[in-house]
């Protein structure tokens, strides 16, 4: 007798685990505070029925001058404030892995189900999704930016040329002038996403601080006082000479969040979790399927999700998610909790 994956996954158990198991990113990530709740009118809206979110906001008020008072019988000119809103996608997710059990005694001679390694790495696998939404959301913001905003979120020192200098690669002066597109809201910015190869120049030169956090278990890396996330999953774009790396600079509730792992029963288990077979494929071999599925709104504060290229289905793409058609920047500038950096390395 073999173990099987309905051995190891009993719905009603992994779905929340899937939920708790944070692979180590996402746990800086979520701990780094970009990531917030949003207002709880608005996460009620997240499960109602649609795809979209209306999310209603005041504007803020003008900076008309205030009058002078004299005696005369004229009136005061009266202000009012205005109300704008955007629109948040839910995004609902799926995966399925599947294996003929052939395959288990082709790999092992004794019929182990490859499915059980799925099983022990699914949390995993979601969180590098997470990871990678979260990286085609600002790419989507910043690419909305240079195509409509003149680039006032991002400032560059990158050249495409053979040997880069000192001057565009990452430094405390880049980084400064990237912050200073939020005005006098730069210092809110405090967490910096970078390539894993522009973090090893940073190592390189000895300029990462490493520091334990009270509540964390594990040593976080800083740059010039931000807290520093690396993943190979940063925007690279190939240039004729250099390479650009993009570097994401994120303020505390920088984007609106909810994760959700569905748990809504079924005859196979749950919604978030569901253990099918088909015991005739194959020929009679049989073979195993593992369904996970997420609910997510991982949707940037201050920016409207046009949606014009998601024809159809609930939620985007992370193609979708990187066009700068599908975005529109409400807020102003300064209130907009992200900047990038370009660079060389």
């Amino acid at each position: 007798m073999t173990t099987a994956i309905a051995d190891l996954v009993v719905p009603s158990v992994f779905t929340p685990y899937m939920a708790e198991n944070k692979p180590f990113k996402v746990a800086m990530l979520e701990q780094s505070g970009i990531l917030a709740p949003p207002e709880p009118q608005i996460a009620q809206r997240f499960t109602t029925g649609g795809v979209q979110i209306e999310v209603p906001f005041w504007d803020d008020l003008d900076d008309t001058e205030p009058s002078v008072m004299n005696d005369s019988d004229d009136q005061i000119a009266v202000s009012k404030i205005t109300a704008s809103d955007m629109k948040a996608y839910k995004h609902r997710l799926a995966k399925k892995h599947g294996s003929k059990n052939i395959a288990g005694y082709a790999a092992t001679g004794r019929g182990d189900s490859p499915m059980n390694r799925v099983a022990e790495r699914i949390s995993a696998y979601w969180g590098r999704q997470k990871e990678l939404r979260i990286i085609a959301n600002a790419e989507g913001v910043i690419a909305d930016n240079v195509a409509n905003d003149s680039s006032d979120m991002v400032y560059s020192i990158y050249s495409d040329i053979a040997s880069p200098t000192a001057a565009n690669r990452i430094s405390y002066q880049g980084m400064n002038r990237a912050r200073l597109t939020m005005g006098e809201n730069l210092d809110d910015l405090r967490v910096i996403a970078m390539h894993t190869n522009v973090y090893s120049t940073l190592l390189d030169d000895e300029k990462i601080d490493f520091k334990r956090p009270s509540e964390s278990p594990f040593q976080v890396p800083y740059y010039a006082g931000m807290m520093v996330i690396h993943s190979e999953q940063m925007p690279v774009t190939t240039g004729t000479n250099s390479d650009r790396y993009d570097c994401y600079l994120f303020a505390p509730g920088a984007f609106m969040h909810i994760d959700e792992v569905p748990s809504r029963p079924t005859i196979y288990g749950n919604e978030g979790t569901e253990i099918t077979r088909d015991p005739g494929i194959g020929l009679g071999g049989g073979a195993d399927y593992l369904t996970t599925r997420r609910f997510e709104l991982i949707h940037p504060a201050g920016m409207d999700f046009l949606a014009v290229s998601v024809a159809a289905g609930h939620g985007a793409t992370l193609a979708q998610l990187r066009l700068a058609t599908n975005w529109d920047r409400k807020y102003f500038r300064k209130n907009v909790k992200m900047a990038c950096l370009r660079v060389n390395i």
